[in-house]
């Protein structure tokens, strides 16, 4: 258990250092100041959800007995919403396309959130509706990235791919089959966030001053 807490406290101090770098670069940097306040904001609502975690606030026992921190969930509500939206602007989307967007991302996360809390089969309903959603919304950032720019292409492809490795970490997890235990869990999705979230923040940064 304690490791386990160790691996949030981690996550916790990166992330908290990840806002205040963010921040910082949002003060030196003027003509990308939207890109880096929008990911100090999802690097701050991360570290939250990791300090909550830390601290076992919302978790449950899973069927195997490990136990399930069903609270990522509401907060990739908000910061993935953040980075859905953050794309969508980078594509130039139109406003009313953005919001479908960010209410499609925001859908899967609490669909995602339904099926950690559930520990029997019906769990498996709210996992369909979750992917439902997250491949339409992948499905319309692809149709508008390819009506932009070829390094638009790139993006969706590093979205594409690092965001789907998600569900599966889901299936294998104490959420889903119970494959992988807790402690497997948290650190892949940690990693998870390290990737789709600081890297991402500093790779489509260089998109957009290139």
């Amino acid at each position: 258990m304690i490791e386990i807490s160790m691996i949030y406290w981690i996550g916790a101090a990166i992330f908290a250092i990840s806002s205040i770098l963010f921040g910082y670069l949002e003060t030196k940097k003027q003509t990308i100041k939207q890109v880096f306040r929008s990911h100090m904001f999802v690097s701050f609502i991360t570290t939250v959800s990791y300090v909550a975690m830390a601290l076992m606030l919302a978790t449950l026992i899973a069927e195997n007995g490990e136990l399930i921190f069903w609270s990522r969930w509401l907060f990739y509500m908000a910061s993935c919403s953040i980075l859905t939206l953050d794309i969508a602007h980078f594509f130039k989307i139109p406003n009313m396309k953005k919001i479908e967007i960010a209410i499609l991302t925001a859908l899967t996360m609490f669909c995602g959130f339904l099926a950690s809390i559930i520990v029997n089969v019906d769990r498996w309903w709210f996992f369909a509706l979750s992917s439902v959603a997250y491949i339409a919304m992948l499905l319309m950032l692809f149709k508008q990235s390819k009506e932009g720019e070829t390094k638009n292409n790139s993006i969706m492809w590093y979205v594409g791919i690092t965001w789907s490795i998600f569900p599966i970490v889901w299936i294998l997890a104490p959420t889903g089959f119970g494959i992988i235990a807790t402690f497997d869990e948290s650190i892949a999705y940690l990693i998870l966030d390290l990737i789709t979230k600081i890297a991402f923040g500093l790779y489509i940064t260089n998109q957009k001053k290139a």
